[in-house]
């Protein structure tokens, strides 16, 4: 279906006026106001790494995407895979259409798309999903570059162009459609050479936000960048060349880079696959110290039944299958990252992340065995986490007190070493 309908036109204009006056002078160097107004990170709190953040920003200015997590709306879930139910929503704001007066598929009842699957039906974006029937739309069904492409087509009338530059699209019935926007100026395709499509891979929701503000017309949005600086940092020695070695790596290995998003929960042993083997518990002791003295919300931990001399005492953690876990959660407002490197005799744990600084005291004094570094980056809602540790022969009880903006709260908890 080429021609576009006239009520489709008239959307399309009346879209773009709408989105023009929401995104007047938009972009990084022509309109800071803007962007300045966005909170550091932006409008989501989980693509500030992404390449499409700038393309995810300007859509949201533009009312084309309120995020994934409802009523929240605080994440956008950019590498989550669209569903054409997804895709219509995003038609349907892009081009203010309202009102639906078709409803031609047995299939959308229920659905929280189904108004926008109406909508777009309307106007001929879309005939359905099962030829040549289509009484079906598939609206949970992951939406594919090529399907993507004839609907981007409809919706914004791009005219026809020769052939294009994809070497795999012949065959397609979409090929003719993939080819016109490319002549848009839509997609520069999906290898770094240009030369192919990739026609029946799935569309990510990132990748979706540059389609359409490519398609709309609409300048990046870049958000003040998110600050970003170390929370803690623990370090725990071994000796050199031993095989536990391995197993201390292996877990720094695995959680080097690992992400959480505000109120998302950590745990070691699903990092793990609920395996555990000797030296995994020396990496979990150091995150565990890390967390600690970062003033995180410690979800769960048990110390070991023997007091090695390379941890400190009762502040540490061991692993047991599908028995004693190490978990903590983000319960900052800002993305943390886990971040780990050791040497031939150490291993290393540090968390990055904000809280408007925050800061460690205590009487804790550094061995052999641990060294933990001290943190003040100060500022008025900054956590000043204070521990104190006391000890009767082999019992220890300790304390730890966080002090912020909110106030000071303390937990204390005892822990008896067998031997």
């Amino acid at each position: 279906m080429r021609g576009i309908a006239a009520q489709r036109r008239a959307a399309l204009v009346l879209g773009m006026l709408i989105v023009a006056s929401v995104t007047a002078g938009i972009g990084s160097a022509s309109t800071p106001a803007e962007a300045a107004e966005l909170p550091p990170g932006g409008a989501f709190v989980d693509d500030n790494d992404s390449a499409h953040e700038g393309a995810i920003e300007a859509i949201a200015a533009a009312g084309v995407t309120f995020g994934c997590n409802p009523p929240t709306n605080d994440r956008f879930c950019p590498e989550q895979v669209l569903t054409r139910g997804e895709m219509a929503a995003f038609l349907a704001r892009a081009l203010n259409l309202t009102g639906a007066s078709l409803r031609p598929f047995v299939d959308t009842d229920g659905s929280v798309h189904d108004e926008a699957i109406g909508q777009i039906a309307s106007v001929g974006i879309t005939t359905g999903c099962n030829p040549p029937s289509n009484d079906r739309y598939c609206p949970d069904r992951f939406i594919s570059r090529a399907e993507m492409a004839s609907m981007l087509v409809r919706a914004f009338d791009f005219p026809t162009a020769p052939n294009g530059p994809f070497v795999d699209t012949d065959g397609s019935v979409h090929a003719a459609d993939i080819d016109a926007i490319a002549a848009a100026g839509i997609t520069q395709g999906c290898n770094e050479s240009g030369n192919m499509y990739c026609p029946h891979s799935h569309v990510t929701r990132e990748q979706m936000a540059s389609f359409l503000a490519r398609a709309l017309g609409l300048e990046i949005v870049e958000p003040p960048d998110a600050p970003f600086h170390m929370i803690s940092s623990f370090t725990t020695y071994h000796a050199c060349c031993q095989t536990r070695v391995a197993y201390v790596r292996e877990v720094a290995d695995k959680i080097d880079g690992i992400v959480l998003l505000p109120g998302d929960e950590f745990s070691m042993l699903k990092v793990l696959g609920n395996q555990v083997d000797s030296g995994n518990c020396q990496t979990t002791t150091t995150l565990f110290n890390a967390v600690w003295y970062g003033g995180l919300d410690e979800i769960e931990h048990r110390p070991h039944s023997v007091d090695f001399a390379r941890y400190p005492q009762a502040i540490e953690a061991t692993l047991i299958p599908g028995a004693v876990d190490m978990r903590f959660s983000n319960d900052t407002a800002h993305p943390l990252e886990i971040r780990s490197h050791y040497t031939g005799t150490s291993v290393t744990v540090e968390l990055w992340g904000d809280n408007d600084g925050r800061s460690v005291s205590g009487d804790y004094t550094a061995t052999h065995g641990a060294v933990l570094e001290l943190l003040a980056e100060g500022g008025g809602d900054a956590r000043v986490v204070a521990t104190e540790t006391t000890s009767s022969g082999r019992k220890y009880t300790v304390t730890r007190t966080i002090t912020d903006a909110d106030g000071s709260e303390s937990e204390t908890w005892s822990w008896t070493y067998r031997y």
